[in-house]
């Protein structure tokens, strides 16, 4: 009787690991993002290995020459968000931000027709900031200032046309 109660328990134990985990590796499976497509673009949804991808696609396009335009939004495998932004014509623009595999932000940066563009920023698992850099059409333009843990600056780099020119 005791152990028919005890190989119960173990089958029982071992039916909820099995569905558990996978519950936890379909977890992307249950984002069902609604995007603002622009006018002449539509959603599209890619599941795979590596995460899920949800964003738009001008209408038209074929797999040999996708043209995503409008929003974009990727997933880890394991449900939570990697990266946020937006295509114009096929290219990253605007502000994109990327997260961890846990969940936390990683960084922010600025795009135009792919390149970087403006401000990036890489952010420690803490939230604090880690590096901050100005850039115009793919160039390091500016101030480049690094930052330790506890957010005090530890280095500053001043570049024109993607060149050092003064460190502090």
């Amino acid at each position: 009787m005791k152990e028919t109660m005890m190989s119960k328990r173990f089958a029982v134990l071992c039916v909820v690991a099995v569905a558990t985990q996978a519950l936890g590796e379909d977890a992307t499976a249950m984002h069902e993002d609604r995007l603002e497509c622009p006018v002449g673009a539509e959603q599209r949804v890619e599941r795979g290995s590596e995460g899920n991808r949800t964003y738009c696609i001008k209408v038209g396009s074929t797999p040999q020459n996708r043209v995503l335009n409008g929003p974009f939004v990727a997933y880890w495998p394991n449900g939570q968000k990697h990266s946020v932004g937006q295509y114009k014509a096929g290219f990253r623009s605007g502000l994109w931000t990327f997260f961890d595999a846990k969940g936390v932000k990683t960084g922010e940066t600025q795009f135009e027709n792919n390149d970087y563009h403006g401000l990036r920023v890489e952010y420690y698992p803490n939230g604090a900031k880690k590096l901050e850099q100005s850039w115009v059409k793919g160039k390091r333009e500016g101030v480049e200032a690094s930052y330790s843990e506890d957010g005090r600056k530890v280095s500053e780099v001043r570049y024109a046309a993607d060149k050092p020119i003064v460190a502090k």
